[in-house]
């Protein structure tokens, strides 16, 4: 019975609440993380429009009902939620999720309904408060599908709504109007509470397979299925292949082809391509290309293998593919257009994506049956061995792994290089294993060339290795990696160039990394035996590990200080404040014998927990702080303000010595601390 009486007690319903303002605010906050969902693609606009509609109308029905409520709606709002419930879990075992993308949208269309059933019955300031929280839940599943700073502005908007709403709760409930200063302190310290939390956040983590978003975007077919995009004719192929008479292309690194011209000289520029969510950065891999010619790097002639599964796709094990490694995962959201590569990294193992059919050729370059197009989104699970430089060293002199045939193709030349294998030979010399060969051959480009995207154009005829080397030493990534390739074969060592993306920007709001076109990048893999294909690269470095979102801002905040020089800004910050403070010290600068004393005695009736209301005369004010107990001799507040009446309204001033009597008392007078009170 007890326990009972208490179940009774904690479900009474509460006073009714008659503040519009307060309704407003929060039906405000539901309607924007409505619109949030809407706009992460998890609701339909016209449940999103529909649902809005309710919402109001639901809170309507609630203001003018909530001194008489009507009996039969708890009930069908009730049975309304077990319809609810019983849709979402009928979906939920009807369909095979592969993702977690399809329970998100199942949850969104759950929690809106929650919410709008909910609206019709929220006659008391408690059930207002529930209406907010679902409001909290429904950013919450709109935040776990947003991937750009989009959402951001729906989160500024939530938050205003909610911090508006909770005055507005405080004032309904006997608080007072919120005070200019004492609000803007509390906004300002939930504000750095938030941010010194941000700032604490630890680097994120991809969990488990729970996160596999798939989803196909606007995409466009191939000529040539099991083919790369922009090898075909077809003009609305999105990349194609940069040719050095053409327009600007780096290296088709906008068209990713069957072959990489080191003769095409360009910018890329700063397009977003696509967005990376990923356990740990590194380097995402598109194709390789095994064979040389002295101008291009040439992909094998393979058929692609065809794997017809659907999503999941488990893929077979490339050549030349590390034993073991640890969990990578990878989800790609791609922004521009892309060609038909699935980027991945290093050996891909299982693929989320939205087809039926994928292509996998020997070397583990991934082909998708269309080009992909805004909107794509997919996810890998890659194999990532990382082993450290003994390990390396260790397994330099292990010869397993690559027949004769396999070795051949990662060591053919052309022709023969004599200059460059004896500056091989000479900066190697004291190297005693094949990792130390490579660390040197690095360091030796390093600190005798130049990184640079503006080079002469390679003459025609010209072999890029030795042009670069011997007479440019001026390049970008091709050809510092074509020649860092080069160099290892020249002197037996198992080399190919690859070519991909390294992480762009890191968004410490979206925990993404922003791809951008110039992120485009080639770089040497070098065969180690048990270890596969290791990653080496002379012009850029990859972090180890994602960093946490406080050292991202901090890092990000130091360049932009950097960038414009801290002198100026502080200087700026410094005149900045004086120029506040001088306009707040005029603001509050008495305007008079009258003003002074008036704010005298009110700075002393706040200081005791007694402000003056603003229907309060100065007289009706002094005589309540007299009746809070001597603050001086019995009346003297009455006296001050009787004094302040006469010089404001009396037909004769008062002398100066009466004023500075009425100023000095009423800035020494004090209501007692035992008559002090809190309000």
């Amino acid at each position: 019975m007890k326990v009972l009486a208490a179940v009774k007690r904690a479900n009474r319903p509460g006073p009714p609440e008659h503040s519009v303002r307060l309704r407003v605010l929060v039906t405000g906050a539901g309607a924007t993380g409505i619109l949030a969902c809407r706009a992460e693609g998890e609701l339909t606009t016209a449940m999103a429009v529909f649902s809005l509609a309710l919402l109001a109308t639901g809170m309507v029905f609630s203001h003018r009902t909530r001194l008489h409520p009507v009996p039969a709606v708890k009930p069908l709002l009730a049975a309304a939620a077990l319809v609810a419930f019983g849709w979402f879990f009928v979906e939920l075992r009807g369909e095979a999720f592969s993702d977690i993308s399809g329970v998100e949208g199942l949850l969104a269309g759950l929690f809106v309904w929650i919410q709008v059933t909910h609206s019709f019955d929220v006659p008391a300031r408690r059930d207002l408060a529930f209406s907010l929280a679902g409001a909290t839940g429904l950013m919450a599943v709109a935040g776990a599908q947003a991937t750009d700073m989009t959402f951001g502005l729906y989160v500024v908007t939530w938050g205003a709504w909610c911090i508006a709403a909770l005055f507005a709760m405080w004032r309904s409930a006997g608080g007072g109007a919120p005070v200019g200063r004492g609000a803007g302190a509390t906004v300002g310290a939930v504000l750095s509470v938030g941010l010194v939390a941000f700032l604490l956040l630890p680097a994120p983590q991809v969990g488990g397979n729970i996160g596999v978003p798939a989803s196909l975007g606007a995409a466009v077919g191939v000529t040539n299925p099991g083919g790369l995009a922009g090898d075909g004719p077809h003009p609305g192929e999105p990349a194609r292949p940069g040719t050095p008479s053409g327009r600007t292309r780096v290296g088709g690194f906008l068209g990713f082809a069957d072959h990489l011209d080191t003769a095409v000289r360009g910018d890329a520029g700063d397009t977003l391509v696509m967005r990376v969510r990923a356990q740990r950065p590194g380097y995402w891999v598109g194709e390789t290309f095994d064979t040389w010619d002295g101008a291009n790097w040439l992909a094998r002639k393979t058929v692609p293998e065809p794997i017809v599964s659907g999503s999941p796709f488990l893929l077979p094990a490339p050549q030349g593919a590390a034993v073991g490694g640890g969990e990578d995962l990878q989800t790609f959201y791609v922004v521009a257009p892309n060609p038909n590569l699935v980027f991945h990294a290093d050996t891909a193992r299982e693929l989320w994506f939205p087809a039926s059919t994928i292509f996998v050729q020997p070397d583990g370059t991934i082909l998708s049956p269309v080009a992909l197009g805004r909107g794509t989104v997919y996810t890998v699970e890659s194999a990532t061995a990382t082993p450290s430089p003994d390990q390396l060293r260790a397994a330099s002199g292990v010869d397993l792994g690559l027949d004769a045939a396999q070795r051949q193709e990662v060591l053919q030349l052309p022709h023969p290089y004599p200059r460059v294998q004896a500056l091989a030979q000479a900066v190697t010399a004291s190297a005693p294993t094949t990792y130390d060969k490579v660390q040197a051959l690095i360091a030796w480009i390093a600190s005798h060339t130049r990184y640079s995207t503006d080079i002469p154009p390679l003459p025609p005829g010209a072999d890029t290795v030795d042009q670069f080397l011997f007479t440019e030493r001026v390049g970008f990534c091709e050809q510092i990696s074509t020649s860092l390739a080069v160099m290892l074969r020249s002197i037996g060592i198992p080399a190919r160039e690859a070519v991909g993306y390294v992480p762009g920007p890191y968004n410490p709001l979206t925990d993404l990394y922003d791809v951008q076109a110039r992120d485009a990048h080639a770089w040497v893999q070098v065969w180690f035996p048990t270890y596969g294909w290791q990653s080496f690269d002379p012009t850029a470095s990859v972090p180890l590990a994602n960093p946490s979102p406080g050292s991202a801002v901090l890092r990000d905040t130091g360049h932009v200080l950097g960038a414009l020089g801290v002198g100026p800004i502080a200087a700026g910050l410094v005149g900045v404040g004086a120029a506040v403070a001088g306009v707040r010290a005029l603001r509050r600068r008495p305007r008079g014998f009258a003003h002074r004393a008036a704010r005298n005695m009110e700075r002393a009736g706040r200081r005791a927990g007694r402000a003056r209301r603003e229907d309060e005369t100065l007289r009706e004010y002094a005589s309540r702080l007299d009746a809070a107990g001597p603050g001086g001799a019995p009346g003297d507040w009455t006296w001050v303000a009787q004094e302040v009446e006469r010089e404001a309204y009396g037909a004769l001033a008062l002398t100066d010595g009466d004023r500075r009597r009425v100023l000095r008392l009423s800035a020494t007078l004090r209501v007692p601390r035992a008559q002090r009170t809190r309000v």
